[in-house]
């Protein structure tokens, strides 16, 4: 084979597989030395090791390079370095000065032996508006905290459509050592790691209770009662004023056909 076509070869072969294949494409050096016949790079004969070329280090990634990098790590793993990496006496200190009603759970410094467990957990009580949470939330406080900008989007709309403020929220659960449902039935869920909460009702000072299994309009359509218009309206808000990363409901599917599953995940679910 023409010594052009083997140069080639490596160009047919990288095309065949993909982007992934780099080449170096700097053009090809002779293999000897044309003026002596000496092979580039050999050491002549009796040479002492000193005379031996270097060998050539390989080095890490940079910081740069690296945040460009897919994170391997299993999805659990990561879930958790999502919670633990934040931190803990200066989320609890924030949400103190929020007024919220809290008790703090000592923070844990990885998952139990199931696999789950919450890095800096706090019984939340009473949210920063004064929503009483029934029954009291066990959360992880990256989540008690972002759920001050929840409070501030019910009480606003409550205002709007139910002409009274929200007192009580009932909920399904947050922290449950636990698998996802459904097709990812197989990876835990944000639950497991208490950045999860599943809010069912909202109970204004005033009037009947708000539910979602009741009130909210399916598929849609367009609310005709308060109830109606302040779920839609909080729904939407929530997507676009809070930090939350996953805002899942009746409209995605029928296991959450009764409740918010709100939660401070990761964003992909593999």
């Amino acid at each position: 084979m023409p010594r052009s076509s083997l140069r080639a070869l490596p160009a047919v072969v990288c095309a065949a597989f993909g982007a992934s294949c780099l080449l170096d494409l700097a053009p090809a050096r002779p293999l000897s030395a044309p003026s002596t016949g000496v092979l580039l790079g050999a050491v002549p004969s009796g040479s002492p090791p000193s005379a031996l070329p270097p060998a050539t280090a390989r080095s890490e990634p940079g910081p740069a390079l690296a945040s460009l990098l897919p994170d391997l790590r299993p999805l659990a793993e990561r879930q958790w370095a999502f919670a633990a990496d934040e931190d803990g006496a200066a989320c609890r200190d924030a949400l103190r000065a929020a007024g919220a009603k809290f008790q703090p759970v000592p923070d844990r410094p990885v998952p139990d032996a199931a696999g789950c467990g919450m890095p800096h957990g706090v019984v939340l009580r009473r949210g920063a508006s004064g929503i009483a949470y029934s029954p009291p939330l066990l959360v992880d406080c990256t989540l008690a905290l972002a759920l001050v900008d929840v409070e501030r989007i019910l009480q606003e709309e409550a205002q709007r459509e139910l002409g009274s403020p929200i007192v009580r929220m009932g909920n399904l659960g947050a922290f449950a050592c636990r698998n996802r449902t459904g097709a990812l039935r197989d990876r835990k869920s944000e639950h497991a790691f208490g950045v999860a909460v599943d809010l069912s009702s909202f109970e204004p000072k005033k009037g009947r209770a708000v539910t979602v299994l009741r009130d909210y309009p399916r598929g849609g359509a367009e609310p005709t009662t308060g109830r109606g218009r302040f779920l839609r309206a909080v729904w939407a808000r929530l997507h676009r004023e809070t930090s939350l990363t996953h805002i899942v409901g009746p409209d995605y599917n029928a296991a959450h056909r009764d409740h918010f599953h709100l939660d401070r995940g990761l964003r992909a679910w593999f």
